[in-house]
C-alpha cells in the first residue's frame, strides 16, 4: 500500500522539521512512519489514521471493481437466457393483407390463363420469284408452296405478365399474326417472330391490333422467370431486331416474341426479357424450325462488321440484324385462341 500525503495531512501542522508536502508523494508505510517520527512525533497518530482511511477506501474501491468485473462476466450468460427460457411474448394484432396483394418475394404465378395455337408452314424459299409476282399482291411470300409442319400450342401466364399477354392476345384476335414469318432462327437458343415491318414482306402490321402500353416493362416481378427449358415463350427486348425507325414511331408497342429451342437453358436472356408463357404442344415443330438454314456471315465478315461499328458506320447495325435470318420462309399460316379445357 502507498500513501498520498499532500491531500490528507496539512503541511503547516508541524513547527519542527520540514513540512509533509516536501516528503515523497508515495512510499511504504513503515518508511513514512520513521521519517514522520523523526520530524514530527505528534503527527504519527494522524498519519496512521490517514493511512487506515486510505486502506479502507482502496479496499472498497477494489471490492466495487471486482463486483463490476463479476457482473460483466455474467452478461453473456444473461444475454443467452432468452434462448433457454421461453419468456412470454406480447400479443400482436394480426393485420390482414389487402385483397389481391402479393408479396415482393413471392414466386411468379405460372398458371395458364389463356391458350393459343399457331399453325406453321415452311416454304422452299424466302420470297416469290419475280416471275411469280403479280400486280396487287398483298404479300410476296410463297404461301402456295409452303408445306405445313405442325401446330404450336402456347399457354400464357396472364397473372405474371398481364400487359404482355394482353397485347399478344390482341395480335391473335385481330389476325395481325396471320401470314407473318419468323424473322430469326438461332439453333440452340431461340426462334423469333412478331417483327413489326411491311406485311407484304412477312412483317406484323400492329396498327390494326389496338395495342396498349405495357406496364410489365416497369415491373420487376415480370422479369423473374428464367429461360431454363425448351419452349419458353418470352417477349423479346434485348433480342429485338426491328428497324430503329419503327421503334421510334409514335405509339410503338413491342410485341416481338421468341421461343427457346433447347436443349439447354439460355441464361443470357434472363432478367432482360419477359417470360409470359410456354409451349404446351409442338416442341417437335420448334425443333423443325430451328433446323431451317439461315444467313451466317463468315468470321472475316463478322470482324469487318465489328470494325465498321467501332468507327461509327450505321450500316454495321443493319447488317447485324440479318444474322440468323431464315433462308426459307417460316410462315404462321393461322393464329387463334383456344379454350382452356383440359388444363
Amino acid at each position: 500500500h502507498t500513501l498520498h500525503f499532500a491531500s490528507n495531512v496539512p503541511a503547516s501542522s508541524c513547527s519542527r522539521g520540514p513540512a509533509l508536502s516536501h516528503l515523497p508523494q508515495t512510499m511504504p508505510l513503515l518508511k513514512a512512519q520513521r521519517r514522520v517520527r523523526a520530524h514530527c512525533p505528534e503527527q504519527e497518530k494522524s498519519l496512521v489514521r490517514v493511512y487506515a482511511k486510505d486502506v479502507v477506501e482502496e479496499e472498497s474501491t477494489a471490492d466495487a471493481r471486482c463486483e463490476r468485473r463479476s457482473v460483466l462476466c455474467r452478461l453473456p450468460l444473461l444475454a443467452a437466457l432468452p434462448l433457454f427460457i421461453p419468456f412470454p411474448q406480447p400479443a400482436m394484432a394480426e393485420v390482414a393483407a389487402p385483397q389481391g396483394a402479393t408479396s415482393t418475394f413471392a414466386q411468379p404465378d405460372t398458371t395458364i390463363t389463356n391458350k393459343v395455337a399457331l399453325d406453321i408452314s415452311i416454304a422452299p424459299r424466302s420470297f416469290k420469284t419475280p416471275n411469280e409476282r403479280t400486280l396487287g399482291d398483298k404479300t410476296v411470300l410463297p404461301i402456295d408452296d409452303a408445306v405445313p409442319v405442325g401446330r404450336l400450342v402456347l399457354g400464357l401466364y396472364g397473372n405474371t405478365a398481364p400487359g404482355t399477354v394482353g397485347n399478344f392476345l390482341r395480335l391473335i384476335r385481330s389476325g395481325a399474326l396471320r401470314q407473318t414469318t419468323f424473322s430469326k432462327v438461332l439453333p440452340g437458343e431461340y426462334i423469333q417472330a412478331g417483327q413489326q415491318a411491311s406485311f407484304r414482306l412477312g412483317g406484323v402490321d400492329a396498327d390494326s391490333s389496338d395495342l396498349q402500353p405495357n406496364p410489365d416493362l416497369s415491373s420487376s416481378r415480370a422479369f423473374k422467370l428464367q429461360h431454363l427449358r425448351p419452349g419458353t415463350l418470352s417477349l423479346s427486348l434485348t433480342e429485338n431486331d426491328e428497324d430503329p425507325l419503327v421503334q421510334a414511331g409514335a405509339g410503338y408497342r413491342n410485341v416481338q416474341f421468341l421461343i427457346t429451342t433447347g436443349p439447354g437453358p439460355v441464361p443470357r436472356l434472363d432478367g432482360q426479357n419477359i417470360v409470359f408463357g410456354r409451349v404446351l404442344e409442338g416442341l417437335d415443330v420448334v425443333n423443325t424450325i430451328s433446323q431451317v438454314p439461315t444467313f451466317k456471315p463468315s468470321d472475316n465478315a463478322r470482324q469487318l462488321n465489328v470494325f465498321a461499328q467501332s468507327i461509327g458506320d450505321d450500316r454495321a447495325v443493319r447488317v447485324r440484324r440479318k444474322y440468323g435470318k431464315p433462308l426459307k420462309a417460316v410462315i404462321i399460316m393461322q393464329a387463334m385462341e383456344l379454350p382452356l379445357d383440359g388444363l
